[in-house]
C-alpha cells in the first residue's frame, strides 16, 4: 500500500495525499478524474477484504449508504472493487469536506464554549435521528467522525462502514484501540448488544471533551478505559450552564435512561434558551490542495468550494466582475435606462429685440405688485432693462417698463428656476430650468402704471408710536420674568428604565439630572446577574426633581435557595422539589437498606460541600448529590435439614423471613419431626419478608404383612402388591395353596412391620 500519492485508481480516481493510515483504513485525499471534483477515498485494508462475506457486507452497506442523504451526514459518492497494482481491497468515495474535523480543533489547542458546543451536538442529532430512523447505528461516534464542511455545517461520517469495520473488535472489547475505547458505551464495553442509545452515549462523551478538553471516564489503557464507566453516571460540570443537565441526561450508564436522538436535539433546543448567542464554531477552513485550488474547485462542488477570480484585476467593492477602467474613467455615474442627458453649458441669452417680437393680443398683462407707502410720483422715468445674466439664482420676476411713447411693448423677463443663473432658454423648449421671456402689453394711457399700487389717500397716525413703545416695555418684561423663573426653576426629569441595566451604565445615564442617588443591593432571580439594576424607586416615567432621592436597587445575584430535608422522599418527589429550587438533582449512588424502602432517599449532600444540610442557602444551579435506597438487601435462606421444626421456625424469623410448612412425607433416613426439604435452597437471596418452604419427616414409611392363610396365588400376589410388598420369589406352583412368606430367607407372620417396597419369598404348595 506504499507509495499511493500519484496514482489513479479504479481508472477515474487520482490519489493527491495520504491522510492516515488507520486500524482499518487508508484515508486519501483524492481527485475524481471525471467529476473534476476533490473528493475523499477510503480504502479498507486488504487483509480485512480477504473473505467474501466481508464483501457481501461491504457491498450491502455501501449500497444502503449511497442512498441514505441527510444536510448533517456526509455524502457517499460511490463505491468500488481494487484489483491493481498490487491492491486487492474495496473502496468508497465520500464527499470532500474542508472544514476540518472536531478533532482536528482538539488537536490545535482549540475548545468550544458551551452554546457552541450545542450547535454541534444539535446537527449530530439530526444526523443520528435520520440514520436511527433508517435502522442504522453508528456505533463509533467519535471527534474524528465529526467534520465540517467549508460551510460551517456538520456532517457525521462512516453510518454503516463503522459497525462493519469494528464488528471483529468488539468481539473481545479488549482489543479494541484505546482512542475508540474512550467513546464507547457502558454495554460495549461489556460486549453486550448495542442500539441507538449507544450513538448518543458517545455523542455526549464528544461534546463534553469539546468544552473541558477531557473525555470522561479515560484511561491508561483500553481496559481501565471500559470498565471506569460501566455503572457511573455521567460526570458533567456545572460549569457549562444548561448544557450540564443535559449531557448527563444523555450519558447516562443504563441505555432505557438515556434520551433518544430526537430527545437529545430537543433538550438541546430547550437548553438553548438559557446560553448566550454562540461565535461561529472555529473550523479549519483549509484548502485540499494549496496550488491547485482554482482548477480544481467549482461553484456546484458538493463540498461547498468557491470559484476564486483572479486576483490581478481589481473589482468594485461588492462586485464579482472585474471593472472596467476606461469605461470607469469616462462614465463617472452609471447611466440608468431612461435617464436625461445632462444639459451642456448655455451661454447667456441676449435681450430680444422687441420689433421681431410679435405682441401677444389675448395675454394679459403681467403686473408684479409692489407696495409703495410713499405719494405717487406723476412721472416716472422709464425703468431700464434687466439683463437676464445679471437677476442670479434668485432673482424675483422684473418688469421693465418703457415710456407710453415707445413704439415697442416691454418685455417682462421671468426667472423661475434657480439652477440655471447663466441665461434664459427660448420660451417654451420644455425645460424644467428655463427663463421664459414674453411681451407685456402697454397700459392705457389713463391707467395706473403696470406693477405699481397707490394708496388713496395717507393718514397721520401718531399713536402708532405709542402702542409700539408699550408692546416693547411688555416683551421686555416678559423676558426679564421668563430669564429669573429659569434661573431660579426646579427642573424635573422623567425617570428611565434603568432595570436590567449594569450599575455604572445606568449611573451615568442619569448623572446630569442632579438627583441624589442611593444604591440598595439585594438578590434577584428576575435580574440574576450581579451588579444590574433589579428596580428603581420611583419607577419609570415618573417626573422627579433634581435634588430629590432616587434609589438604585442593584443585584447582589440570584435568590439563594434553602435546602429543603430530602431523606425519606421518592427520588421522584426530591428532584421535582430540587428543580422547582432552580437546584441541579444528581444521583450518586443506590444502596441497599433496612428502614428506607426502595426507590427513597437514604441521604444527600451538597456537591462540594458536603457539610452544608437542610436549612443551609445555597446558589441556583447547584448540584445536590443522592443516594438512593433499593430496599432491604436480600438475605441467603439458612439451612434447615435435619432441624426440628420449631428450631427452623426460629432460624427464618430471624432474618425476617417467614416460613412455611409443606405436607409431611416419610423419609427412610430422616426421624420423624425433623426439616427433610427446603424451598429455596440454601444460600439462596430472598428478598426481606419472603418465605421459605419446609417438608417434615413423618419417619420411615413401615407396612403390615397382611394375612393370606387360604388364599391362592393370584389373590395373595394382589394383597401383597397393595400393602406396600414386592414379590421377589415363589417356591411351589401358582396353583397351589400358601404355605408360608419369608423376607430374605427368614419366615415371617402377619402383622410383622416392614419398609415399604420390600420384597417377600412365597411358597405355595
Amino acid at each position: 500500500m506504499s507509495g499511493l500519492t500519484g496514482r489513479v485508481l479504479a481508472g477515474r480516481y487520482r490519489i493527491a495525499d495520504v491522510v492516515s493510515y488507520g486500524a482499518n483504513t487508508i484515508i486519501t485525499d483524492a481527485v475524481d478524474l471525471e467529476a473534476d471534483r476533490p473528493v475523499t477515498l477510503k480504502i479498507v485494508r486488504p487483509e480485512l477484504a480477504l473473505s467474501e462475506s466481508f464483501r457481501r457486507a461491504f457491498r450491502r452497506q455501501a449500497d444502503l449508504a449511497l442512498v441514505m442523504t441527510h444536510p448533517n451526514i456526509a455524502v457517499v459518492l460511490d463505491w468500488g472493487e481494487i484489483d491493481e497494482a498490487g491492491i486487492d481491497s474495496v473502496f468508497w468515495v465520500v464527499e470532500y469536506l474542508g472544514g476540518g474535523s472536531l478533532r482536528d480543533l482538539f488537536d490545535r489547542g482549540r475548545l468550544l464554549q458551551p452554546s457552541q458546543a450545542l450547535v454541534v451536538g444539535l446537527e449530530a442529532c439530526r444526523a443520528l435521528d435520520a440514520a436511527h430512523q433508517r435502522g442504522i447505528v453508528h456505533t463509533e461516534i467519535t471527534p474524528s467522525k465529526l467534520v465540517f464542511g467549508e460551510d460551517a455545517r456538520l456532517r457525521v461520517l462512516d453510518f454503516g462502514m463503522a459497525a462493519l469495520l469494528g464488528a471483529a473488535a468488539w468481539r473481545e472489547p479488549a482489543t479494541v484501540p484505546t482512542h475508540v475505547a474512550r467513546y464507547a458505551s457502558p454495554e460495549q464495553a461489556l460486549g453486550l448488544p448495542v442500539d441507538a442509545k449507544s450513538d448518543v452515549y458517545a455523542l455526549s462523551l464528544c461534546l463534553i471533551e469539546s468544552v473541558t478538553g477531557k473525555v470522561p471516564f479515560a484511561g491508561d489503557s483500553t481496559v481501565s478505559t471500559l470498565a471506569g464507566r460501566v455503572g457511573k453516571l455521567m460526570p458533567v460540570s456545572a460549569d457549562m450552564g444548561s448544557l450540564a443537565s443535559v449531557l448527563e441526561h444523555a450519558g447516562r450508564p443504563e441505555a432505557e435512561d438515556r434520551f433518544t436522538a430526537a430527545e437529545f436535539g430537543r433538550a438541546l433546543v430547550q437548553a438553548a434558551e438559557k446560553l448566550p448567542r454562540p461565535e461561529p464554531v472555529p473550523i479549519l477552513a483549509a484548502s485540499l490542495f494549496a496550488t491547485s485550488q482554482a482548477q480544481l474547485r467549482r461553484p456546484s462542488d458538493p463540498t461547498g468550494g468557491l470559484a476564486r477570480p483572479d486576483e490581478s484585476i481589481e473589482t468594485e467593492p461588492g462586485s464579482t466582475e472585474p471593472a472596467d477602467a476606461e469605461s470607469t474613467a469616462a462614465d463617472p455615474v452609471d447611466s440608468e435606462p431612461g435617464a436625461a442627458e445632462p444639459e451642456p453649458d448655455l451661454p447667456p441669452t441676449e435681450p430680444v429685440d422687441t420689433v421681431d417680437a410679435e405682441p401677444e393680443p389675448d395675454l394679459p398683462p403681467t403686473e408684479p405688485v409692489v407696495a409703495v407707502d410713499a405719494e405717487p410720483e406723476p412721472d416716472l422715468p422709464p425703468t431700464e432693462p434687466v439683463d437676464a445674466a445679471e437677476t442670479g439664482p434668485d432673482a424675483v420676476p422684473t418688469e421693465r417698463l418703457d415710456t407710453p411713447s415707445s413704439p415697442a411693448p416691454p418685455l417682462v423677463i421671468l426667472s423661475d428656476v434657480a439652477d440655471n443663473p447663466t441665461g434664459a432658454v427660448e420660451a417654451g423648449s420644455g425645460s424644467p430650468t428655463q427663463t421664459a421671456v414674453m411681451p407685456a402689453t402697454a397700459p392705457p394711457p389713463d391707467a395706473t402704471p403696470p406693477g405699481i399700487l397707490y394708496d388713496a389717500e395717507r393718514e397721520s397716525r401718531p399713536w402708532g408710536k405709542y402702542l409700539l413703545i408699550a408692546f416693547v416695555a411688555l416683551v421686555g418684561v416678559a423676558l426679564l420674568g421668563y430669564a429669573g423663573w429659569f434661573l431660579l426653576r426646579t427642573e424635573s426629569f422623567e425617570v428611565p428604565d434603568l432595570t436590567g441595566v449594569d450599575e455604572a451604565v445606568a449611573r451615568n445615564e442619569i448623572a446630569g439630572n442632579n438627583w441624589d442617588v442611593v444604591a440598595e443591593r439585594e438578590r434577584s432571580d428576575e435580574v440574576p446577574e450581579l451588579n444590574h439594576v433589579v428596580r428603581t424607586a420611583p419607577v419609570a416615567g415618573v417626573m422627579l426633581d433634581e435634588g430629590e432621592t432616587f434609589v438604585l436597587v442593584v443585584s447582589d445575584g440570584p435568590e439563594l435557595r434553602t435546602l429543603p430535608e430530602l431523606e425519606g422522599l421518592t427520588l421522584a418527589d426530591a428532584e421535582a422539589t430540587l428543580t422547582e429550587l432552580r437546584l441541579v438533582p444528581q444521583q450518586a449512588s443506590v444502596e441497599y437498606s433496612e428502614t428506607v424502602p426502595d426507590g427513597s432517599i437514604i441521604s444527600w449532600e451538597v456537591q462540594d460541600d458536603a457539610s452544608l444540610g437542610a436549612g443551609a442557602r445555597v446558589l441556583p444551579e447547584t448540584v445536590i448529590e443522592l443516594t438512593v435506597s433499593q430496599g432491604p438487601e436480600p438475605r441467603p435462606a439458612p439451612t434447615l435439614a435435619g432441624l426440628p421444626i420449631d428450631e427452623a421456625t426460629t432460624a427464618v424469623e430471624g432474618l425476617q423471613l417467614e416460613l412455611v410448612r409443606g405436607e409431611d412425607v416419610f423419609s427412610n433416613d430422616v426421624a420423624e419431626g425433623l426439616v427433610v426439604s427446603q424451598e429455596p435452597a440454601p444460600g439462596t437471596p430472598v428478598e426481606r419478608g419472603g418465605t421459605v418452604t419446609v417438608q417434615v419427616s413423618k419417619g420411615p414409611d413401615l407396612v403390615p404383612i397382611p394375612d393370606l392363610d387360604g388364599l391362592s396365588f393370584s389373590e395373595a400376589e394382589t394383597v401383597l402388591t397393595e400393602a406396600g410388598f414386592v414379590i421377589d420369589g415363589l417356591l411351589g406352583t401358582t396353583d397351589g395353596t400358601f404355605v408360608s412368606i419369608s423376607v430374605d430367607g427368614e419366615e415371617v407372620a402377619a402383622g410383622d412391620t416392614f419398609l415399604r417396597g420390600t420384597g417377600v419369598d412365597l411358597v405355595f404348595l
